[in-house]
């Protein structure tokens, strides 16, 4: 498992990735289903939807031997995980981050 995320996948990237692993896991896609109301039929649907791929790294990141399963089969850290999800969360045209001490405000 790689341990630095200097060329981390995007997070749509890594939630592709993890659909698939999903497929490998009858339990893991009937709880996937479960928990999203989702089916086979109706995914390709969502996946044009704005909140999918955060969807799928939170159904990731709630478990924890999912999470660490998903990482290796993409040879990521659970962390690189976290981080591409955390980045979801950014405004998209954020030029400046991480955010400065206000000291460095000039």
């Amino acid at each position: 498992m790689r341990s630095s995320s200097v060329n981390v996948p995007d997070a749509g990237t890594i939630a592709i990735a993890a659909l698939s692993h999903f497929a490998t896991d009858s339990r893991i896609l009937a709880r996937f289903f479960a928990l999203t109301g989702l089916d086979a039929a109706s995914l390709r649907e969502a996946a044009g939807t704005r909140g999918f791929t955060a969807g799928i790294l939170d159904f990731v990141l709630e478990d924890e031997r999912l999470l660490i399963a998903v990482a290796e089969a993409q040879d990521l850290s659970p962390e690189d995980i976290v981080k591409a999800r955390q980045r979801l969360d950014r405004p998209a045209q954020d030029d400046d981050w991480p955010p400065r001490p206000s000291r460095d405000w000039a």
